[in-house]
């Protein structure tokens, strides 16, 4: 109970800390001039935190990803942030591959995991994999961790997430950047759709998938 409180409590302090300078301008401009005063204050901060996010699973990275892409332009959020996601999805997966369940369970919660675990190792075929990955885009670091404990190769763990997370990435920063160019709450509003698009997807692949099964 205690360990649940204690990464609430961190998820909600990166959340505030993160989104609240798209609501308050002092807050706002106090961080353009940070960025301005210190050009590799952004792609530190933005890295680090996506891979702190991504290796301690239980907290959030969405925020990050949302007021990177409000004070930077697109293209450079984007990147920050595929990098910081995919080095710690490496991380991940060779944290489980190299030291199983007694140090996975110190990052993330061992009972998603193993979950994410029986749903890789029941998968053949390396497109199986690929359309695995495309539908768990929320839930992508516990995946990590699930595939270091199964026997999927590393080649294919990472051609698999390259080939979903560019292409779909892309399309988010890009478009989200169009709409937090013009509000917020329009961007607010573009990250919802965007989330209950892929959510969709997520369980329309999922019945097809038992179904053939």
């Amino acid at each position: 109970m205690k360990n649940h409180l204690f990464w609430i409590i961190a998820g909600g302090i990166i959340t505030v800390v993160f989104l609240a300078p798209l609501f308050f301008i002092d807050y706002e401009s106090v961080v353009l001039q940070l960025i301005e005063e210190y050009p590799y204050s952004a792609p530190l901060i933005v890295i680090v935190f996506r891979f702190i996010g991504v290796v301690l699973a239980p907290l959030p990275g969405a925020p990050i990803a949302f007021a990177s892409m409000a004070f930077l332009p697109w293209t450079t959020a984007w990147l920050y942030n595929f990098i910081g996601a995919e080095l710690g999805m490496v991380a991940a997966f060779l944290i489980a591959r190299n030291f199983r369940e007694p140090v996975v369970a110190r990052f993330a919660p061992l009972g998603k995991v193993h979950r994410w675990q029986e749903e890789v190792s029941q998968i053949k075929q390396f497109w199986g994999f690929v359309g695995l990955r495309a539908v768990s885009l929320f839930a992508f670091d516990f995946v990590s961790y699930g595939a270091g404990l199964t026997k999927l190769s590393f080649l294919h763990f990472i051609l698999a997430t390259f080939l979903v997370d560019i292409p779909i990435g892309f399309l988010f920063f890009y478009f989200g950047g169009l709409a937090v160019r013009y509000s917020v709450y329009l961007y607010g509003v573009f990250a919802v759709i965007f989330m209950i698009i892929l959510a969709s997807a997520g369980r329309r692949w999922s019945v097809r998938k038992y179904s053939a099964d």
